[in-house]
């Protein structure tokens, strides 16, 4: 601004000596309307000799910079001469005060000689309303907003009827003004904001800067995604570009769009914050690429940029997952779990070293989420359901303790809703393997048995027809009957298998069953009817 007001300094020092030096007649502004003039001739747009003098040495020190002493000259020349100094000699004078202020950073005091010098009515039409333009821009500097939009539109307007070329920096503070008032009229402010950005031949920041906010607060992304465009182009450093096009694609829906801006800007070493880096991740999980969302995520952890919070452990975990890279997930699901006072991570980390068929860790892990709780009731179903699962998984042809253990899960599931259907379905999967497991085991006794009457009865005609054949045994013979006896005889002692009466000690349960969990925070499970068949 200060720059403008030097300008305006020499334009209206050189015009003022131009009139001492020729004293000219007045020349009519030609097929303009009369408030276009910019006719200063004739007696009353002329200065005296005096004054002339006077303003030409006040001028030199100017030049030179020297604005205290040019500021008491110009004070000493009011006070001395101002009530005999004609309307133009008195806005002139106080034009260029106002200059001299401008550089003392008194911007007060120029507002005010300024518009002393307009309401003095001395001075061209045009150079009238070209004060109207350093009014505005000096209200405007003083947060005197609204009364700065009314001098910048009627500058505007009068320039347009003249034919003058509208200064771009005056579409750009009536933009600016228009953003500052309160409340902020946004959408008057799209006019001159646009008239500002079209009306210069060099890109500016500022400018740009300006309309991208506009459009934002408007919510008009149709004009404001080409016009990040074509920021990004212009400063392409500027970090701030790229993250908000990006998010002005996603506005738009145009998601891919979005990703690729962001990944750009990623490669270019723009994108650093956690908050940045953790979107670019998550748009990799969107569109399909897990793989090199968990890359990215796990550099980034290492390097330091993302901090390893449970939240980001856990979103690393699911990308690996999302990879099928399990062996990889489990870890960072592990690490995230110990953590964690909640059931939740253990929860998820019973998931996944199931979906790798870990089943007796994956048990491990979901007992622990049971017993931390605070869980909601879907998950806490799911739990005791994956629970059941990962010990039937376990289990062998015989191992009956571990089914029991693993339909004890599924009786519990049956009080959640969501897990209800699935566990009844198992629990009658599992009596229908044990009820095979136990008919098995009586077929196989029964035929046992049978096997060892058939084999008594050989003995005894074998003992029969030695004698009448007067033979005497074969001792090898008589040591493997009675071998066979002495098993015989315990197998018709132990009975036939039952729950109540299982194979013998030390026989096909070779597994102690897992410990049940405590009772989850939610309501306990009622307990559920056995269906299986006693025996």
């Amino acid at each position: 601004m200060r720059g403008n007001y030097r300008k305006l300094c020499l334009t209206a020092a050189a015009s003022a000596l131009a009139a001492v030096m020729t004293a000219a007649a007045p020349t009519a502004a030609l097929a303009q309307p009369a408030q276009c003039g910019d006719d200063e001739g004739g007696p009353s747009k002329t200065l005296s000799p005096r004054i002339g003098q006077e303003i030409q040495g006040l001028y030199e020190l100017m030049q030179n910079d020297q604005y205290n002493e040019a500021l008491a000259g110009f004070n000493n020349l009011i006070g001395s001469r101002g009530d005999s100094m004609s309307a133009y000699e008195k806005s002139t004078v106080y034009e260029l005060r106002a200059n001299v202020k401008i550089n003392l950073e008194d911007f007060n005091g120029a507002l005010r000689d300024l518009q002393t010098a307009l309401s003095t009515n001395g001075l061209p039409p045009a150079r009238n309303n070209q004060l109207r333009y350093y009014i505005a821009q000096l209200q405007f500097q003083n947060e005197q907003y609204q009364t700065a939009i009314t001098g910048l539109n009627q500058w505007i307007q009068l320039a347009r009827t003249c034919g003058v070329a509208v200064d771009p920096n005056a579409y750009y503070l009536l933009a600016a003004a228009y953003t500052q008032i309160s409340p902020p009229n946004y959408r008057q402010a799209v006019g001159p904001a646009e008239q500002a950005v079209a009306g210069i031949d060099e890109p500016r920041k500022g400018y740009y800067d300006l309309l991208n906010l506009i459009y934002s607060e408007l919510g008009n992304n149709q004009k404001r995604t080409p016009l990040l465009e074509r920021m990004v182009n212009y400063w392409p450093e500027n970090k701030s570009y790229w993250t908000q096009l990006s998010g002005a694609y996603s506005t738009m829906g145009q998601d891919r769009d979005a990703f690729s801006v962001l990944e750009v800007a990623y490669r270019a070493g723009l994108i650093e914050t956690e908050n940045e880096i953790i979107t670019l991740v998550q748009y990799y999980s969107f569109f399909e690429n897990p793989y090199r969302g968990a890359k990215l995520l796990e550099r980034e952890m290492n390097a330091g940029n993302v901090e390893r919070d449970q939240d980001n452990l856990i979103l690393l975990s699911q990308l690996w997952s999302q990879a099928r890279e399990h062996k990889k997930s489990i870890p960072i699901l592990s690490e995230a779990a110990r953590n964690s006072s909640k059931g939740e991570l253990s929860y998820r980390l019973g998931m996944v070293l199931l979906a790798d068929e870990q089943y007796a860790a994956s048990a491990r892990a979901l007992e622990a989420a049971l017993n931390k709780g605070g869980m909601d009731r879907k998950d806490t179903g799911d739990a005791w359901l994956l629970l059941g699962t990962a010990r039937f998984s376990q289990a062998g042809p015989s191992d009956t303790e571990i089914w029991a253990s693993a339909r004890q899960a599924f009786v519990r599931a049956q009080a959640y809703d969501n897990a209800r259907r699935r566990a009844s379905d198992w629990i009658t999967y599992i009596d229908a393997v044990v009820d095979t497991y136990w008919t098995q085991l009586r077929q196989e006794y029964r035929a046992n048995v049978a096997a060892c009457e058939d084999d008594f009865a050989r003995f005894e005609r074998d003992a029969r027809i030695r004698e009448l054949q007067n033979r005497a045994p074969d001792p090898e013979e008589l040591e493997r009957q009675a071998e066979r006896r002495a098993e015989c005889e315990a197998l018709i002692a132990r009975g036939e298998p039952s729950r109540s009466n299982p194979p013998g000690r030390g026989g096909s349960n070779t597994e102690s069953a897992p410990a049940e969990p405590e009772a989850p925070a939610e309501p306990e499970a009622p307990e559920a009817e056995d269906t299986s068949t006693n025996e």
